[in-house]
């Protein structure tokens, strides 16, 4: 009997679960497929696994979590910002700081992503990811509001079982859009 898992349910079961699961589909949030489209199979895990990279990127801004940020990197892990002429910034230490001192980490933000405009693309022990951020100042007061709009996109890596961020590119992602990605 195969089961049917919504993304929410299958993400808060946890990964030794779904590693037991013989059978299951995910929904999926790829760019460019149909609404309700799904991957089935041993992609699903990985997809699953890397959303948990992404989610733990934005907990990570939101709670100014260095290390946990830091953990999400390969230790020879590349970040070009477009705009920024110290850039690339690249291995622990650059990268280090690079977050130390940006808006995320010297401001209290909420990091927020579409999920519906992320594309993920898994190739092995490689992959691709693309997705917007949007920051919001303020946010536990009503004068919030969104105060930087970027993109991260570029290439993962696995490292054992675990997804990080290997040659990545950011830049903004302005003006917001429903359809229209920043990079390539």
């Amino acid at each position: 009997m195969r089961q049917h898992f919504s993304r929410r349910k299958f993400l808060t079961m946890g990964t030794a679960a779904l590693v037991a699961l013989p059978a299951f589909d995910v929904l999926s949030a790829r760019a460019g497929e149909f609404p309700g489209s799904q991957v089935s199979g041993p992609e699903s895990v990985q997809v699953a696994l890397i959303y948990e990279l992404q989610a733990a990127f934005h907990r990570a801004k939101t709670t100014q979590d260095l290390d946990l940020m830091m953990s999400l990197w390969a230790d020879d892990g590349v970040l070009t910002v477009q705009g920024n002429p110290n850039s690339p910034f690249v291995g622990t230490d650059h990268l280090r700081g690079f977050w130390a001192g940006s808006g995320s980490f010297t401001h209290h933000r909420f990091s927020l992503v579409p999920s519906f405009k992320t594309q993920i693309r898994v190739e092995g022990d490689a992959a691709w990811l693309y997705f917007e951020c949007h920051d919001v100042a303020n946010f536990d007061q009503t004068t919030r509001a969104i105060v930087n709009d970027t993109f991260l996109a570029g290439t993962l890596q696995k490292n054992g079982a675990i997804w990080q961020f290997k040659d990545m590119t950011a830049g903004p992602s302005s003006p917001l859009s429903v359809d229209h990605y920043y990079f390539p």
